[in-house]
């Protein structure tokens, strides 16, 4: 599934290259990162508990590529690394970003998320392995890739600068221990930030 969806977004990037005819802009992105953990757990497939474990706030900074497709349609890869609280990520999003007016954009498309640190996650799940007595090695528990649905908003605010606005919907469970039948662990986000083209 990882491997599939790394490609996938491999796929989509490399034939926007080679079918833009047009502008390809590169630039640098960064702003203020809010990420949301929920932990939820469910008996015989019904919701028992919804867990709002950890909401924490921090930064990212990355690089990005804006490829015009025509005037109204744009595809934006990018690289960027996100960091909040004791939480580390590396996001590759591949957005779809569609002009509604002049300089307004409205932004789709997939993110593979990659943790480098998940720690305030797994203390976040040491109360409720305590409480279940299961003895999970939370080390092995968590996947470190998961995959997101991103949907935001951009306002150009000239040739150079733009802001913008996403939130990150994970859609893969990062808990992959013997209870990942009745327990998941997803971390959405919500970025809002600047961005600066260099040609």
């Amino acid at each position: 599934m990882k491997k599939l969806s790394l490609v996938a977004l491999i796929a989509i990037f490399s034939l926007t290259l080679m079918q833009a005819q047009t502008n390809v802009k590169f630039g640098i992105t960064g702003g203020l990162l809010n990420s949301n953990t929920d932990i939820d757990i469910s008996v015989l497939g019904f919701d028992v508990a919804n867990i709002d474990a950890i909401n924490v706030t921090g930064f990212n900074i990355g690089a990005f590529a804006d490829i015009e497709l025509s005037e109204k349609f744009h595809i934006q890869p990018e690289l960027t690394y996100g960091s909040a609280g004791k939480l580390a990520f590396v996001y590759l999003p591949v957005m779809m970003k569609y002009y509604v007016a002049d300089k307004i954009n409205i932004q789709a498309g997939p993110q593979l998320s990659f943790s480098t640190d998940l720690q305030e996650i797994k203390d976040g799940l040491k109360d409720i392995d305590n409480i279940l007595n299961t003895n999970v090695n939370l080390d092995k528990a968590f996947n470190s890739t998961g995959v997101d649905l991103v949907f935001g908003a951009g306002y150009d605010i000239n040739d150079k600068f733009f802001v913008q606005a996403r939130y990150g919907l994970e859609v893969t469970n990062r808990y992959s221990g013997p209870l990942n039948n009745s327990l998941s662990v997803r971390a959405n986000t919500f970025t809002v930030g600047v961005g600066y083209s260099f040609n």
